[in-house]
């Protein structure tokens, strides 16, 4: 990939997601955490532990070499991804719980992330990992996550007006940016994506529909609103496949260990497709339901 676009362009266009994520928070956000905790803190647990370890089992039945295993376990330990809340409105969701865990996750991504690269490293290549260092990886996400998150919530505080108009444009910007660095990803390197889309694509398929239904089977289990299940399964489905890209090109290196989150990052939208539509039929018939039963 050329540097000046793992360099430059990558670590700006996750700036900006970041910063349009920050533009629509308040701390009302963050309030919730401590207001409704069960569903944010079975959110978080999934976040935190369930995906990573789906990944880790995943790719230990599935053959793949070291680098697609190691980059679709640091895609599973990124946040999820911006996109999710407004997917959780179309489904019928909990818009509010989404938008809370996932600036919860982002936020924390600095410490989360590297550990769980650390570990992958050292699982699936050994001795022959990269040299990466846990605290010069959790600074530089704390630059391209937690700050622009921060300059974001800043504008929204000082600067109501700008945040509005920002917030009104920066949640289609923010996707139509995620797509081009999907796609950059793709283009930049399409022999080594060809190469290994088979396989990589088998993985992350696999990831993805194994966190959405394991995400609503745990809520579901726990007895979680419809409207939170939804909300929950979206936001572990959806992933932050461009910090994934980031990482991996900007810390790692190589472009091998962002073909996982780039496959990833188009695969699921698909199947997010698929559960709004059954969500939105699954609100539909209890509204239905809810009528004749008053009637």
């Amino acid at each position: 990939m050329d540097s000046f676009i793992g360099q430059i362009l990558l670590p700006l266009a996750l700036a900006f997601i970041m910063l349009a994520l920050g533009v629509g928070l308040t701390p009302a956000d963050f309030r919730r955490i401590f207001t409704r905790p069960k569903a944010l803190l079975v959110g978080a647990a999934l976040q935190y532990l369930s995906l990573p370890l789906l990944a880790m089992a995943i790719v230990a039945f599935l053959p793949a070499p070291p680098v697609l295993k190691v980059g679709i376990v640091l895609l599973a330990a990124c946040p999820g991804g911006t996109t999710s809340n407004l997917l959780t409105h179309m489904a019928r969701g909990d818009v509010a719980l989404s938008i809370s865990l996932t600036a919860l996750t982002s936020l924390t991504s600095m410490v989360t992330v590297p550990v769980v690269l650390m570990i992958a490293l050292a699982l699936f290549m050994g001795p022959e990992a990269p040299q990466v260092g846990l605290v010069t990886t959790g600074f530089v996400i704390f630059l391209l996550t937690v700050v622009p998150v921060g300059i974001g919530m800043a504008i929204r505080q000082f600067a109501p007006r700008a945040a509005n108009l920002l917030d009104r444009h920066s949640r289609l910007l923010s996707g139509v940016v995620f797509t081009a660095v999907v796609l950059a990803t793709l283009i930049a390197d399409r022999d080594e994506m060809v190469a290994r889309l088979a396989e990589a694509g088998l993985v992350a398929l696999s990831l993805n529909v194994a966190a959405m239904l394991v995400a609503f089977g745990v809520a579901s289990l726990v007895m979680l609103k419809m409207k939170q299940r939804i909300a929950l399964t979206l936001e572990c489905g959806l992933q932050n496949a461009t910090l994934a890209i980031v990482v991996s090109v900007g810390m790692l290196g190589d472009v091998a260990y962002a073909v996982p989150a780039a496959i990833y990052g188009l695969l699921m939208f698909v199947t997010a497709g698929a559960f709004i539509l059954w969500a939105r039929r699954w609100s539909g018939v209890a509204a239905r339901a809810r009528r004749f039963s008053i009637s």
